[in-house]
C-alpha cells in the first residue's frame, strides 16, 4: 500500500465503512484489490436502479407461496402440523386452500408449465395485490434460494466444507447474504461492489452509486463505494449552521456555525482527523446537492400511514424521479429494510403476525409499483426491487410459530423481469417446486430446507441486468458462482 497522503487517506475512507459494517478485520486482505476495482469502471448509457427490499429476522416464506392442487397441499400441511383454526389447531402453520371468491385473488399459475393442473399455487391472503402483479407479469419468484457455499443434498451436509458458516444465525446469515458469497465474514457487499464497477458512468461521481434509507448495511459496502444515508423524512437539517447556503434563519454571526467553518476550514496533520473534517464536508455538500430538489419532488402515488417500509419506498421513489430529472445517475442501487419477521410464536395469530408483516410489504411494494408508472417517476421498465431474508423459517411448528432454518423464496418485481413464473432447482422437485416432506432429499426433520439456488446465483442475476457482465468482474464479485451450473437465472 502507497504511503502517500491520498493513498492513506483511501484507507481511512475504507476502514470507517469497515467498521460501521462490523468486519474491520476482514478489510485488509482486500486492499490490493482497490487499484482493480477503480480501474474496472464500464461505460453504461439509460438509467436503472435496483432496490434491495430486506425482510428482518426470517421471513417465513414458505406460507408466501403455496402448492394450490391436493396432493403438494397435502405433504406442506402436513410439514406444517395442519391447516392454523384458532379453534381447533392453534398450532398449526399452514394455510388453507382457497374456495369461492377467494381463489381468483389468490391463485397463481406458473408460466413455465401453464397448462398444468399440478402447477398451479395460491399467495398468502395478505398480498392479493402483489398476486396481481405477479399475473400481469411483473413479479417473478424465486424458490428455495439461500446461502449456499455449492450445490448439495442432505448426504453431503455432514462435511462442514460443504455449508456455509454460522447456519440459522441472524447476524451471520444476514452478513453472507449481503455479501452475495460464503466466504465467511466480510466487511464488502455485493450492491457495493457492484457499485464500484458501474460509478464510473454516473455523471455526478459526489453522489454515491448506493443510497441507503435504512442505517448502515454491509450489502451497499465497496472497495471504493460507501453507501449514502439519508432517512425516509430526507435529509437531516443541522441545527443553527448553514445549510444550504444561504442561510436561512442563521445569523451571519453564528457561533456555531463560524465556529464549523473554522474545523472544516482547518488543516489536520492527522489524517484521520482530516478525513474525518473531508467527509462532513462533502456531506453538507450533497445536502446542498439534494436538498432543495428533494423537498420540491412531489410524487402523484399516495403512499400508506404507518407503514415505515412504504415511508422508504417513497423516498427511494422521489430519489429517483430527482436522480433522473437532474441526471446524477446511470446506476443507483438502493436499500430499505422492515422488521419484525423473527416469529417464534405468534406467527398465525397476534399483533403484528406474519399476515400483518406481509400486508406492509404488499402495500408499500404496491404502492412504489405504481410511483413508478408514467405520469409519476416514469421508470417502472428501468427499475427491479427485489426481496431478501436471512432464511426461511422451519415448516414444523415450535407451538405457535417456527424457528430458524434455511432456504426460502423470493420475489422480484420490474418492468424488465419475466414474471409470471417460478425459478426453481434442486434436488426433489415435485413439479417444479421443492419436496417439503420431512426427510426428503432437500428437506431436514424440521422442515429446514436446503437451498436448491445459491444467493450466488440470484444476486448475479440481478447484477448482469444492472450491467456488471464481464466474467472478471463477476467473478470478483462472487468468487463461488462458478460452483453452480447457471450465473443467471434468466428472472430479470
Amino acid at each position: 500500500m502507497s504511503t502517500s497522503r491520498t493513498s492513506r487517506r483511501q484507507f481511512l475512507r475504507m476502514l470507517a465503512a469497515a467498521a460501521a459494517s462490523g468486519g474491520t478485520a476482514a478489510l485488509f486482505p482486500q486492499l490490493r484489490m482497490i487499484g482493480n476495482a477503480l480501474a474496472n469502471t464500464r461505460a453504461l448509457t439509460g438509467y436503472k436502479a435496483l432496490v434491495c427490499v430486506y425482510l428482518a429476522g426470517g421471513n417465513d416464506s414458505w406460507n408466501l407461496l403455496v402448492p394450490f392442487d391436493a396432493a403438494r397441499h397435502a405433504v406442506y400441511a402436513q410439514a406444517r402440523g395442519g391447516v392454523y383454526n384458532a379453534g381447533t389447531n392453534p398450532g398449526g402453520l399452514a394455510l388453507g386452500i382457497p374456495t369461492g371468491g377467494d381463489i381468483a385473488l389468490q391463485k397463481i399459475i406458473d408460466g413455465n408449465d401453464p397448462s398444468s393442473a399440478s402447477n398451479q399455487y395460491f399467495m398468502h391472503p395478505a398480498v392479493n395485490s402483489l398476486a396481481n402483479l405477479y399475473r400481469t407479469n411483473k413479479l417473478a419468484f424465486v424458490v428455495n434460494v439461500g446461502t449456499l457455499i455449492k450445490p448439495i443434498v442432505m448426504a453431503d451436509y455432514a462435511t462442514s466444507a460443504n455449508r456455509p458458516p454460522q447456519l440459522y444465525s441472524h447476524s451471520d446469515q444476514e452478513s453472507l447474504w449481503h455479501q452475495g458469497n460464503s466466504i465467511g465474514n466480510r466487511a464488502i457487499g455485493w450492491g457495493g461492489r457492484c457499485g464500484d464497477f458501474v460509478h464510473g458512468s454516473n455523471p455526478n461521481q459526489d453522489l454515491s452509486t448506493c443510497i441507503s434509507i435504512a442505517g448502515s448495511n454491509r450489502f451497499e459496502v465497496g472497495l471504493s463505494t460507501v453507501p449514502y444515508q439519508m432517512s425516509s423524512g430526507g435529509l437531516a437539517t443541522l441545527s443553527g449552521v448553514c445549510n444550504p447556503t444561504p442561510c436561512n434563519g442563521v445569523s451571519a454571526s453564528s457561533v456555531r456555525d463560524n465556529a464549523l467553518n473554522a474545523l472544516l476550514a482547518d488543516t489536520y496533520a492527522s489524517d484521520f482527523s482530516g478525513e474525518y473534517s473531508r467527509v462532513f464536508a462533502r456531506s453538507r455538500d450533497l445536502f446542498n446537492l439534494l436538498k432543495a430538489g428533494l423537498d420540491a419532488t412531489t410524487l402523484v402515488q399516495a403512499f400508506p400511514a404507518n407503514n415505515s417500509l412504504a415511508s422508504q419506498l417513497q423516498t427511494v421513489a422521489k430519489m429517483i424521479k430527482l436522480s433522473k430529472a437532474q441526471n446524477f445517475a446511470a446506476r443507483q442501487i438502493y436499500y430499505v429494510r422492515l422488521g419484525g419477521f423473527d416469529l417464534h410464536a405468534g406467527l398465525m395469530a397476534g399483533a403484528n403476525d406474519h399476515g400483518d408483516l406481509l400486508t406492509l410489504v404488499a402495500d408499500a411494494v404496491s404502492a412504489f409499483w405504481q410511483a413508478l408508472a408514467p405520469g409519476d417517476v416514469n421508470a417502472q421498465n428501468e427499475v427491479t426491487l427485489f426481496t431478501a431474508s436471512e432464511f426461511a423459517r422451519t415448516l414444523q411448528s415450535n407451538g405457535s410459530g417456527s424457528d430458524h432454518a434455511w432456504g426460502g423464496v423470493q420475489f422480484a418485481l420490474g418492468g424488465a423481469v419475466n414474471g409470471g413464473r417460478l425459478y426453481a432447482d434442486g434436488a426433489g422437485l415435485i413439479a417444479g417446486f421443492p419436496n417439503q416432506a420431512p426427510g426428503a432429499a432437500n428437506n431436514f426433520s424440521r422442515g429446514q430446507m436446503i437451498p436448491g439456488i445459491g444467493v450466488d446465483q440470484y444476486a448475479a442475476t440481478l447484477a448482469q441486468w444492472l450491467g456488471v457482465t464481464a466474467p472478471g468482474d463477476l467473478a470478483a464479485i462472487f468468487p463461488n458462482l462458478g460452483n453452480f451450473g447457471s450465473g443467471n437465472l434468466g428472472f430479470v
